[in-house]
């Protein structure tokens, strides 16, 4: 469900900006670091927002790769400790 309502999110988001360039037709000038270039502001807005969409993507990456190696490192120790606890069962069954 959480996953529906953040697409559906995302393309209402989407659409707003389309319909918001599709409206400004204006040339606007950017200002580099290095140059400076005269674009329409719908392209801007356009380039700007599939750029943001990348950086959160990988930055979500990021994040998701490392809970993943951090789950795997818990399972590792989880399993290591169920068998020392099962050993030490073991023993004071027998010691019993």
């Amino acid at each position: 469900m959480k996953a529906i309502f953040s697409t559906l999110l995302l393309v209402v988001l989407f659409v707003t900006a389309l319909a918001m360039g599709a409206q400004n037709d204006e040339l606007v000038r950017v200002n580099y670091l290095i140059a400076e270039s005269e674009m329409r502001l719908s392209w801007l807005m356009a380039g700007l927002f599939i750029a943001g969409f990348i950086t959160c993507l990988l930055f979500l990456l990021a994040f998701y790769t490392r809970i993943r190696l951090e789950r795997a490192a818990l399972r590792r120790r989880l399993a290591k400790q169920q068998k020392q606890l099962n050993k030490l069962q073991d023993e004071m069954v027998k010691d019993s």
